[in-house]
């Protein structure tokens, strides 16, 4: 009895194996036949999908037109844009008045409107450091800070600039009165002396340091937006001061300096062109001359 079921048991077993093999064998089959039958495609785009037989004039193409910058213009700076398009304009006439009919170029007219827009700024004289940007971030100044922002804000980086020159010509600049051999970016452009020296060198120079009411030339030799610097002290180089020719003059026509007055230590119109000793005048960025 024991012996038929032991019997009876293997069999079921065997029964059990041989459906595992089958089950596999036709897994296996299914594989194989699946894979004789795939075939990658693959499929090429032809190379005139994107190409027309119509030429279009080149008025109606638009690869070059970048529409993020044509969203960015706000109302604001239209609004901006236009005042100072109107603002260059009235400068224009003004000056051509002013100054006899002497006509300006586009950059000086731009130099003159933001040296006058500082005197709206509430400038005061003081010296403060800026190792951060170079450029103060009040309204304490010196006087080269009134030169080289308004040059910044017409796209004249006198930091940079100064620094540049100075790396190349370190023999032209007096760094050994400041005690040392290397220029420091943040610190040289605002120095009077090494502005000076710079201008002097990157600058139209041929221009008189008198100004003669009787020249008939003065209105050509002093333009607006010239750049002056007076001495106060002939043993301490380091007190000149300097600013720009403005456009109004006093009532004997000679014109104003837009600088820090000595007197008052503020941002104004100076009356000061026979009044001081002026040891530089310079024309930057320097006229074209064809």
């Amino acid at each position: 009895m024991e012996y038929r079921t032991r019997k009876k048991q293997q069999r079921r077993d065997i029964s059990y194996r041989y459906f595992i093999y089958i089950v596999i064998l036709i897994a296996l089959v299914q594989l194989l036949a699946l894979k004789s039958c795939y075939q990658e495609k693959t499929f090429k785009l032809p190379d005139n999908l994107f190409t027309s037989r119509i030429s279009f004039p080149i008025a109606e193409l638009t690869v070059d037109i970048i529409y993020e910058e044509e969203k960015s213009e706000t109302p604001e700076s239209s609004r901006a844009n236009l005042i100072k398009d109107d603002s260059l304009t009235e400068l224009d006439e003004n000056l051509s008045t002013e100054t006899g009919g002497q006509n300006l170029t586009d950059i000086q007219k731009d130099i003159v409107l933001k040296a006058l827009e500082l005197l709206n700024e509430d400038i005061e004289y003081g010296y403060q450091l800026f190792p951060d940007t170079g450029y103060p971030t009040n309204n304490v100044w010196i006087s080269t800070d009134v030169i080289s922002i308004t040059l910044y804000n017409c796209g004249y980086d006198l930091m940079e600039l100064i620094y540049e020159d100075m790396v190349a010509h370190k023999e032209d600049y007096p760094l050994d009165v400041k005690g040392r051999k290397t220029p420091i970016k943040y610190i040289d452009f605002r120095d009077v002396v090494f502005q000076e020296k710079f201008f002097s060198r990157n600058a139209l120079t041929t221009l008189p340091l008198e100004y003669d009411l009787n020249d008939e030339n003065r209105d050509f030799l002093w333009q607006p937006g010239d750049i002056v610097y007076f001495r106060f002290d002939e043993e301490n180089y380091d007190k000149d001061r300097g600013g720009f020719i403005s456009p109004n003059t006093n009532t004997d026509g000679i014109p104003l300096v837009i600088m820090i007055s000595p007197e008052t230590n503020e941002l104004e119109e100076v009356d000061a062109l026979q009044q001081y000793k002026v040891v530089g005048h310079y024309r930057y960025p320097p006229p074209e001359i064809d």
